[in-house]
Order: C-alpha cells, then structure tokens, then sequence
C-alpha cells in the first residue's frame, strides 16, 4: 500500500476534528436540553436500516435508506439527535468493513462526515422554521415545513457527497466536480425522497409507537428497492451462480432479511413491554400466554403436507381479543420461543428461535391492530362481555392475516436459502396451514366469549378441554395415515 499524501492526511484530520466537534456538542446539548428517550428508538431503526445499502456505480460509496430516519428524528427531536443519529449510523457502517485497517481509516472520516451534514442541514432548517423540533413546539403546518425542508436536504446533500467526493479527489488527483458529478450526483432525488418521507411523518407522528414504526418501516423498504432499481447494477450469470453456490451463511440477501426481521422484532418486544408496564394490563395475560406456551408443546404432524396443528394459536388470539395487540404479540413471541426450542439443529437453533419470536411478533400485532379496526372498539379484557356475532368476522380477519404474515416471513426466509420463488413455495407448502388456524379462530371467540374470570377451576378445565382435543385428533390423525399406508 502506497503512503497517503500529505493533503490527504489534512484533510481527513480536519474532517475528522471538525466532525468530532460537532458530535461532542451535540451529546452536551441532548443532555442539557433533556430530549426524550424517544429519539434513542429512531436511532436504533437508522442504524438497523444503515444495512440495507445500494453501491453507487463508478465510486467507492454507497447510498442507505436511513436518511428518513435521520431526518425524522432531526425534525422531532432536534439538530442534536439528528447529528448522533448521523454519526450512529456512520460508525454502525464503518464496522463492517472486511478489515481491521480499512476500519480504521474510514471510521472516523465517515462520522465525521454524516454529523457535519446534519448539523449544517439540521441548524439551517430550524432557523427557516423559526422555532424548535416538533415535539416541543406548536403545531406546525404543512405548507410551512416544505421549504426549510428542501433548503436543509439540498444542504445535507451537497455537504455529505462533497466531503466525500473532496477525499476522493485529493486521494486519487481526479477532478472533485467529475467525481461528484459520475457518481454522486444521481442520489439527489432519492435523498429528497427520503428527506420527505422523514418530514411527512415528522409531521403526522409526535410520539413514538409501535404502529408508527411499522408505517415507517414500510415506507424504508420502499425506499430501498426504488433506491435498489436506481443504483443497482444488473447482475450477472457468473454472480448468479455464485451466489447460489454459497453458503446460506454466506448469502447477504438471506443475512440481511434475517438479522434485520430479528433487530426488527426484538425492539418491538422491548417496546410492548414496556407499554404492558406502562399500561397496567391484569395479570391474567399472563395466565393466558402460560396457557399458549403449554399448547404449542404439543403438536400432531398432520400427513401428507409438512404442517403441524397446535392450539396455541387459540391463546394467542383470545389474549389479543382481550387484552389488545401488544399482549397478542408478546403472546405469540412466547409461542414461538417455545416452539423454537424443540429445533433439533442444535448449531442453528439460536437463529431460529430468534428468527421465529420476531415473526411471530410482529404478525400477532399486525393482525391485533387489523382486527380492532374492523370491531371498532378497544380490547375488552375481563369487564365487558365478549359478543360471538360481533367478533366472528374480525377474528377470521386476526387468523388469517396473523398465518399469512407469519408464514410469508418464513417462506421468504426459505426461499432465500433454496433460490426459489416465494409465493410458489409458501402455496405449496404453506397454504394447507390456514385449514388448522381458522378453527384456533373459532376457539378464540368462545373462549374469549365465555371466559368471565380466570380461576383455578377455569384453568383446569380449559386444560382438561384441550387435552381431550389434542388426543381426540391425534387419534384422528393417526388412523388417516394407517389408511393411507394401506392404499399403496
């Protein structure tokens, strides 16, 4: 490796100081000012999402879908959130760098170069606005955010891909207009882009939800497939056949969807505890999801497709109908932590289980949220009367939506490992599934209908009910594969 030059070695140490500067008053002015918890959830999403990266053609650069987020958490929270947030996200993606030195030389610069773009953009946008973040000040309207939110994204922009574009230039002699021009320039609308998707949310969310950041979750993927179609260079059949002949471990599509559905999910369980906490639901959850544990333990393989029936789904469904989508999700993390444990793989269980509580999660409060919107009320918990006419249709609309999700986010995984299309994988082998969820539905609303208090008695019975039940079809089960034995 040939010395870097003396330009080079300046500009990179002032960058860097310039860049250490502004980080250092950025973590002073978050303490002083005591800006919520709130924006450290937006920072871990941006950095979560600083995965999903598409390599601009022509330059050593790549272009991430965290700029919403960044953005967001500018507007909400303030020049100094949004400046950690840049630089959280810089330094998460200088990690994974493949060698220790190349870490080391682009991990300070890339900092430095994301907190200094945000805080010139995040300064100006606010002096345009004329007054603080959102979540402190008035209502803001619309109309009124658009242009400070061009004038600081245009300012983000040319700050982050000039920088840049600066050291590639004194580190190769090339001109830095052609340089930023060839490569960096064709980011400009997909920055705007996301700079608009993190006003828009800004504008409409004051507080930070687990519905909320599913919509932004959403609009990122988005985002990056669009930024995917724009950057993206088409690949070849020597790659191709590469990337089939790797390792499962080794395939970044499989990685990435992997690691960012467990990040994904596990942040959402921080968060629908800490709302159970918050909230103060009854204890009798507890009981419930205990109940949905036991059942998942016992499973009937059912023949001739590779689907097992349990009733743990009952329980997940009934908590959901009567303590909301929250508990419904921790329910259902739990029926998957249990089913995870009986992986026979030992090497890979720990991925698995992962992988099939954040799943299973994020399905459970997906179909909750689904299903309160179609009844039109709250959960109903112990106090109210659980009406069999009225939550008929939205429990199927729960079942149905909860398998889907669920099981789509298993085939997707499955199919990055095999190289097989989706929807054809998840119809023939998954599609069966839906004839052992819809009658979990069904026990849902009588169970919720019928259960007015939780008590030993009850429990005992429910156990003794699902016991007759489990035996009942595994007998059932059982002689249906004698007879087919029998045919051939």
């Amino acid at each position: 490796m040939q010395p870097k030059s003396t330009a080079f070695i300046a500009y990179n140490s002032v960058i860097g100081a310039l860049g250490a500067a502004a980080v250092a008053f950025s973590i002073y002015r978050v303490v002083l000012d005591g800006v919520s918890y709130q924006w450290i959830i937006l920072a871990y999403l941006t950095v979560l999402t600083g995965t999903f990266t598409t390599a601009i053609p022509g330059v050593n650069s790549k272009f991430s879908v965290s700029d919403t987020f960044i953005f967001l958490n500018t507007i909400l929270f303030g020049t100094a959130a949004g400046v950690l947030t840049g630089a959280l996200d810089a330094l998460v993606g200088s990690l994974r760098c493949r060698t220790t030195a190349q870490r080391k030389r682009v991990l300070p610069f890339n900092t430095a170069v994301l907190g200094l773009s945000v805080f010139a953009a995040g300064q100006l946008f606010f002096k345009m606005l004329g007054q603080g973040p959102l979540t402190q000040g008035a209502f803001v309207p619309l109309s009124k955010l658009a242009l400070p939110l061009i004038v600081s994204a245009l300012v983000y922009y040319l700050c982050n891909s000039m920088l840049v574009a600066g050291m590639l230039a004194v580190n190769s002699g090339n001109s830095l207009f052609r340089l930023w021009r060839t490569g960096m320039a064709k980011t400009l609308g997909i920055t705007l882009a996301g700079a608009a998707a993190g006003a828009l949310l800004a504008f409409s969310v004051r507080s930070i939800t687990p519905l909320t950041l599913l919509i932004v979750v959403s609009i990122l993927v988005s985002i990056y497939f669009l930024n995917t179609i724009c950057l993206g260079s088409e690949p070849n059949a020597n790659t191709a056949a590469e990337a089939k002949t790797a390792s499962v471990a080794d395939r970044p599509a499989y990685r990435r969807f992997h690691y960012f559905m467990v990040a994904l999910g596990l942040e959402f369980l921080v968060l629908f505890v800490h709302d159970v906490l918050l909230g103060k639901v009854h204890h009798h959850w507890l009981i419930v999801a205990a109940l949905a544990v036991i059942a998942g333990l016992v499973t009937v393989r059912i023949p001739g497709v590779k689907i097992k029936f349990s009733l743990a789904d009952t329980f997940v469904f009934a908590n959901t109908i009567l303590f909301g989508p929250v508990v419904g999700g921790i329910t259902a993390a739990l029926d998957g932590l249990a089913g995870s444990i009986r992986c026979k793989t030992k090497a890979r269980r720990l991925e698995f289980t992962l992988f099939n509580i954040a799943g299973m999660a994020l399905s459970a409060y997906i179909a909750g949220m689904l299903f309160f919107q179609i009844l039109g009320h709250g959960p109903t918990g112990l106090n109210r009367t659980v009406l069999s006419g009225e939550t008929f249709l939205p429990t199927l609309v729960l079942a149905i939506s909860y398998y889907v999700l669920n099981t789509m986010a298993v085939a997707v995984i499955v199919a990055l490992q095999a190289h097989e299309n989706v929807v054809r994988l998840w119809c023939k082998n998954l599609l069966w599934g839906l004839t052992t969820c819809l009658p979990c539905a069904l026990g849902a609303v009588f169970f919720s209908a019928g259960l007015v208090a939780i008590t030993p008695t009850i429990v005992i019975a429910v156990a003794f009910i699902l016991a007759t039940i489990y035996l009942t079809f595994r007998t059932f089960v059982n002689k249906l594969a004698l007879n087919q034995r029998a045919l051939y």
